[in-house]
C-alpha cells in the first residue's frame, strides 16, 4: 500500500469573492430592505453565517474530495476574518467567527458523501 500525493489548490478569487460576499450582502440586506433590520437585526450574524456555508457551497460544486474541505476552510476563515473587520472584535463577534468557519467547511462537504470508502 503506498500513499499518492493528492494535489489539490483552492481558487482563491471565488473564495475571497464569497467571504466578501457573504459579509457584506448580510449588510446590505439590511439597507436595502429596512424591515428586515428590525425583524432580522437580532441574526444578523446567523445571516451572514448561511451565507458562508451557501458560498462554501457554491464554489465546491464540482470539485474533487480532498480540495472540498480545505476551500470550506478557507471561505470560512475569509468570511470570519472580513466579520470581524466589520463588526469588532467582542467576545460575541468572536464566537460568531468560530461558528463561521465552522459553517464553511459544513456548507462545503454537508451532503457530498464523502466517506473513507469512496475516497481516491
Amino acid at each position: 500500500m503506498s500513499i499518492q500525493p493528492v494535489t489539490s489548490k483552492v481558487p482563491a478569487g471565488p473564495v475571497v469573492v464569497a467571504a466578501l460576499g457573504a459579509q457584506l450582502l448580510d449588510d446590505a440586506l439590511f439597507l436595502l430592505i429596512p424591515p428586515t433590520g428590525i425583524v432580522l437585526g437580532p441574526l444578523a450574524g446567523l445571516v451572514a453565517i448561511a451565507l458562508t456555508a451557501a458560498g462554501a457551497r457554491a464554489i465546491t460544486r464540482g470539485r474533487g474530495a480532498p480540495v472540498v474541505a480545505r476551500t470550506g476552510l478557507a471561505v470560512g476563515l475569509a468570511s470570519a476574518g472580513v466579520g470581524l473587520v466589520v463588526g469588532g472584535l467582542g467576545w460575541v463577534a468572536l464566537l460568531l467567527a468560530g461558528i463561521t468557519v465552522l459553517a464553511g467547511v459544513a456548507g462545503a462537504v454537508a451532503g457530498r458523501g464523502l466517506t473513507t470508502s469512496r475516497l481516491p
